[in-house]
């Protein structure tokens, strides 16, 4: 099993959880409003940047991760060629994964 920590900007939350419905996720975690910096720049939920990010868990066989990580990729690539390739914030993470209770 892997568990995939997938992290977004929060504006992107209705697409990204249509998408996960999508490509058979069932079961999830989100983590809403979390703040940080990264590539994609800072989300502090502050008044000078004022974003904040969500993150997903969602433990799967290896086999659906990976189809979930090929669906996400290609989501972000679409979103890349609409923005005129803007940096788009959504990473995906993989954990491995081992339920023991």
């Amino acid at each position: 099993m892997k568990m995939l920590m997938i992290v977004f900007r929060e504006s992107l939350e209705e697409e990204v959880l249509k998408l996960l419905k999508e490509l058979g996720v069932k079961a999830f975690t989100e983590l809403p409003s979390v703040v940080g910096a990264g590539e994609a720049g800072a989300a502090f939920h502050t008044f000078a940047l004022p974003q904040t990010n969500s993150i997903v868990l969602t433990a799967l066989t290896d086999h659906h991760a990976e189809q979930v990580i090929k669906g996400l990729h290609a989501y972000r690539d679409q979103l890349t060629q609409r923005q005129h390739g803007a940096y788009i914030p959504l990473r995906v993470f993989t954990l491995p994964c081992e339920q023991v209770v």
